[in-house]
């Protein structure tokens, strides 16, 4: 039983480590980086592990690609507790969103952002046997998921199956 879930979007985040100071970016050139950290992001990630962590039992749905970079999605909710990647949708023939995040130390980051299947994620998607006893319902991040918004009746059917 759930106290709470959260769906919606889900991606890898990859963070290569810059050093020194502002990193200008120009054609051609060739910036030394260290170790790459991956973490999961979007709101499935951020807002589910939240919760997680605070003790409150949590659902997360989502869907990711079966490549390596939803392998790893899923290994990296997996590290938190067993079976947390139960309820994320394997979508085969798709790849996993994720995002490239350039963050030198002394300047504003920059992403470069694929939203992979998350364009895809529908009402089709939900795990609706899932929400009846949750208290909580956290959808997030429809307007960096096309089919969200792709006409005016997808959004509306996640929260009212």
């Amino acid at each position: 039983m759930s106290e709470a879930v959260v769906a919606g979007h889900i991606c890898l985040d990859v963070f290569p480590t810059l050093g020194g100071g502002t990193v200008l970016f120009r054609p051609g050139q060739t910036v030394e980086a260290g170790p790459v950290v991956f973490s999961t992001g979007g709101a499935v990630s951020n807002t589910g592990l939240a919760l997680h962590k605070l003790g409150i039992v949590t659902r997360l749905m989502g869907k990711i690609g079966g490549d390596l970079f939803g392998q790893a999605i899923r290994q990296i909710l997996e590290s938190y507790a067993p079976g947390l990647s139960g309820d994320m949708i394997i979508a085969d023939s798709e790849a996993s969103s994720y995002s490239i995040i350039l963050s030198s130390p002394r300047a504003d980051r920059m992403l470069i952002h694929a939203p992979g299947c998350n364009a895809t994620f529908g009402a089709d998607d939900m795990h609706y046997e899932s929400l009846d006893p949750a208290r909580l319902f956290h959808f997030g991040y429809p307007p960096l998921m096309a089919r969200m918004y792709a006409d005016d009746t997808e959004l509306v059917s996640i929260f009212q199956p």
